[in-house]
């Protein structure tokens, strides 16, 4: 496993196992102890397509007769959502036959696992399959995330909240939108340099980003400016999130060469219902941004314009 540890040295990867026979379930827990990972299990279907969205597996063993929801009909479901396709899935079967194998090719699988299971042939498949999805996702978080801060550049974020507008269709749900901006930015790399306004994006990064729920995202849109996605969330739940992550960035003392750095920062808040288009409503919490920091900046506005 030693390949798999140097493309992700910090990050322990995830296999889930689906079956509904708790006996093909301990045979691979048995086999798999040695890789290093965690092991996640469903007893059905349905389980499954509640638990991976959560867990976000980096690879699926998946049988394919169960009750309810057939491995095929999960693995086809799971290869429509933009956030879990490309989780590769390797299909348990009694069944070598051609056909089914096709099906299971064309339901998106990457590999197959025929029962009774071969110790041998089942580490050497998931080895390859674990290594391949390391380095798939370390070739994405390097396209989607911004160097210094380690958050999502504009394009990520972009898809995120896109994705947040599929789903704003289907339930109707608002989500909001925080445009944040520190302030004086510019005068706190002409007084204490470049890298003390690196520190300081990295440190608001790092208070965006703990600040906040599971399913929010945090993007750094360029220079000092900030945005965040809160799904689910009206405006007024949004103003309480924007006022409390602005009173802890004012509370915070950063330090860069023994020198202490106090700097706060301004916001504009819009929520999407479906009435703008998303461009809009980012310019919309872009403009609302503006008034706050000509009226006085450290604020949120949320209102007018």
């Amino acid at each position: 496993m030693s390949n798999i540890e140097s493309l992700f040295p910090d990050e322990s990867m995830t296999i889930m196992i689906v079956d509904d026979t708790t006996e093909n379930i301990n045979v691979l827990r048995l086999t798999l102890a040695n890789f290093g990972c965690k092991i996640a299990v469903a007893l059905n279907g349905k389980m499954a397509l509640d638990l991976i969205p959560k867990l976000k597996p980096d690879l699926i063993l998946l049988d394919v007769m169960m009750p309810g929801i057939n491995g095929f009909d999960v693995c086809r479901t799971l290869k429509k959502d933009p956030d879990l396709k490309d989780i590769p899935v390797i299909f348990i079967t009694a069944n070598g036959d051609s056909n089914h194998v096709v099906e299971g090719f064309e339901a998106g699988a990457v590999d197959f696992i025929v029962k009774p299971f071969r110790t041998e042939e089942v580490c050497a498949r998931v080895k390859t399959h674990l290594s391949l999805s390391a380095a798939l996702r370390k070739l994405i978080q390097s396209n989607e995330t911004d160097p210094l801060t380690g958050l999502f550049n504009r394009r990520a974020f972009m898809k995120k909240a896109e994705t947040e507008v599929a789903r704003f269709k289907r339930s109707h749900k608002p989500f909001t939108l925080l445009f944040g901006d520190i302030d004086f930015f510019k005068n706190i790399n002409d007084t204490y340099g470049h890298s003390a306004g690196d520190d300081i994006l990295v440190a608001i990064s790092k208070i965006l980003n703990t600040e906040k729920r599971e399913i929010d995202q945090v993007s750094r849109w360029g220079g000092e400016e900030f945005l965040v996605l809160l799904p689910e969330t009206s405006s007024k739940g949004g103003l309480e999130h924007g006022n409390k992550i602005r009173e802890l960035i004012a509370a915070t003392t950063i330090t860069h060469e023994g020198q202490e750095i106090k700097v706060t920062m301004s916001f504009g808040l819009s929520e999407f219902d479906g009435e703008l288009t998303l461009d809009k409503t980012i310019d919309l919490a872009d403009q609302r941004l503006y008034k706050a920091k000509n009226s006085g900046r450290n604020k949120v506005v949320s209102e007018g314009v």
